[in-house]
């Protein structure tokens, strides 16, 4: 009898799991219905706050790609209207007043970041960073001019080019007066005046009257004679602050500590200028807007100047990729083992500022900014890419080497093997002394070609593409500048900082303050028991 209860029991119990089982499949069912928009609202929050994220983050890089396609557009589309003078003056004033903002902020940072850096290392340590950096200067400037060269055979042209002939081209600078300037430069007459002047070789011509006497009447010879001597030009010697602020934070580094006054003004105004430097990072757009905009309104037929110089256009155009996204990306990547084309993509922002404003010095602020996203050491970076600004240029030795060897070679003359070693040679040297005067790629390229005795008539012709490939090795410039900075914190060794400060609180240096802090201490001594 037991037992048939219990069976009746449990087949009970059984109907009752038979009845719950359905119940809760579909309360299951219900609760997971009810969680699938919940999750997928979950997850559409998330995909917008991740697209939040990486706009907030780019939001300016992206505004700045904005502001390159609307000024192209722009620019284009202004052209059918034959802008006057005046209407391209308003166009690119917003430009023209970007550039000098960010011109505005460069001898405050230049002074304030290598003093503070100086300041903080040992002199052997300034010594091996700035035999590294010039090293890279020249190796990577030979590597360009080497590329250019074989971009030449690739794009060898055939013809002769058909430019104005009748305008003469040239100049009276010699090799020698380029270098003379720069070393000159290095070493300035006046502490202020390297801040808004530069020192140029200049040549006057005077003209003299020689009476040559005759039998029958007398002849009046003009002789035009030419007259060097030290001038004057505008801009910032960037060089000769250099000079002037590593030796005095040398100085600083032997004489005071960490916590001086001094250094700490410096550090300070240091972070102020990077304030003021963020503030007119958001007016870039705009910016770079009306720069490309004014820029190519101005051109007056564009096919007609690819149609001239397609192959030299193409030629430089190339081997800057060739330098930018193969050989310095190479070079980085044997040096650090990191991936160089992320170093590339964070260092987007200098090239868009150098590419519309045809100036790397503009980009400065940029640069750094950049340099220590990739973790390159900030006392290398702080006194390699100012010198670099003014030193190094491998994108216009490309160019300088390209353009000699193409004008050559559509000249009556040709081009020779020896020619093409001497080009080469000279823009390498030439490049790191680049003369402070408008257009001084084109100066530079006169001084070579004057020198293998090329004709001169085919310079009309690359004023006409000047407003294009200055803008592209301008920006290969600015990331180089970058690139030659990690080269060297690599080298040097970018984990160092701690070392370097703690050679501040060296023995030497505490004992000169404790001698100077003593010597006070005596004069105040003395003054008390005079007044007594």
């Amino acid at each position: 009898m037991t037992r048939k209860v219990n069976h009746v029991h449990s087949t009970s119990d059984d109907c009752d799991l038979e009845l719950t089982t359905p119940l809760r499949m579909t309360a299951d069912a219900t609760n997971a219905a009810m969680e699938e928009p919940q999750k997928l609202d979950i997850k559409e929050k998330s995909f917008k706050r991740k697209i939040g994220m990486i706009i907030k983050q780019n939001g300016l890089i992206l505004a700045t790609f904005v502001g390159i396609l609307l000024g192209f557009c722009l620019g284009l589309g202004l052209r059918e209207l034959e802008m006057s003078d005046h209407a391209l003056m308003w166009l690119g004033l917003p430009g023209e007043l970007f550039l000098r903002c960010l011109k505005a902020t460069i001898v405050p940072l230049v002074v304030t970041m290598v003093i503070t850096c100086t300041a903080t290392l040992d002199p052997r340590s300034n010594g091996k960073i700035a035999v590294v950096a010039l090293l890279g200067f020249f190796l990577t400037q030979v590597v360009a001019c080497t590329i250019a060269i074989v971009m030449f055979f690739i794009f060898k042209p055939d013809g002769t080019l058909t430019g104005d002939q009748d305008k003469k081209y040239g100049t009276d600078l010699e090799t020698q007066d380029v270098f003379a300037d720069l070393f000159r430069n290095f070493f300035p007459d006046n502490v202020v005046g390297a801040a808004i002047s530069q020192t140029v070789t200049v040549y006057e011509k005077k003209e003299s009257h020689q009476i040559i006497a005759n039998s029958t009447n007398n002849v009046t010879k003009i002789v035009v004679t030419l007259e060097r001597s030290i001038g004057k030009s505008d801009g910032m010697n960037i060089l000769g602050l250099i000079t002037i602020c590593t030796a005095i934070g040398i100085a600083a580094n032997a004489t005071l500590s960490v916590n001086s006054e001094f250094l700490r003004f410096f550090k300070q105004a240091q972070d102020v200028m990077f304030v003021i430097i963020r503030w007119l990072f958001w007016t870039t757009p705009i910016g770079v807007l009306s720069l490309i905009a004014k820029s190519i309104a101005a051109v007056d037929d564009i096919a007609e100047v690819f149609r001239s110089l397609g192959l030299l256009v193409g030629a430089v155009i190339v081997g800057l990729a060739i330098h930018l996204l193969i050989v310095l990306p190479a070079v980085y990547f044997l040096l650090t083992r990191k991936n160089p084309y992320l170093f590339l993509i964070r260092c987007i922002r200098p090239f868009i500022v150098a590419f519309a404003a045809t100036a790397t010095s503009v980009a400065m602020p940029d640069m750094l900014t950049s340099a220590d996203k990739n973790n390159v050491a900030k006392h290398v970076s702080a006194f390699v890419i100012p010198m670099s600004v003014t030193l190094h240029a491998d994108g216009s030795a490309l160019y300088i080497t390209s353009s000699v060897l193409f004008l050559a070679q559509t000249s009556s003359l040709g081009v020779s093997v020896g020619d093409i070693v001497v080009t080469g040679i000279l823009s390498s040297v030439l490049s790191l002394a680049i003369p402070p005067v408008p257009s001084s790629s084109i100066v530079t390229l006169i001084i070579i070609m004057t020198s293998l005795n090329i004709p001169l008539q085919g310079v009309a012709l690359l004023f006409a593409v000047e407003w294009l490939l200055d803008r592209f090795r301008s920006g290969v410039n600015a990331i180089s500048h970058v690139m030659v900075a990690a080269f060297t914190s690599a080298i040097c060794g970018s984990g160092s900082t701690e070392q370097l400060e703690q050679n501040i609180e060296s023995p030497k240096s505490t004992e000169i303050v404790q001698q100077i802090s003593e010597t006070d201490k005596d004069k105040e001594d003395e003054t008390q028991r005079s007044k007594l």
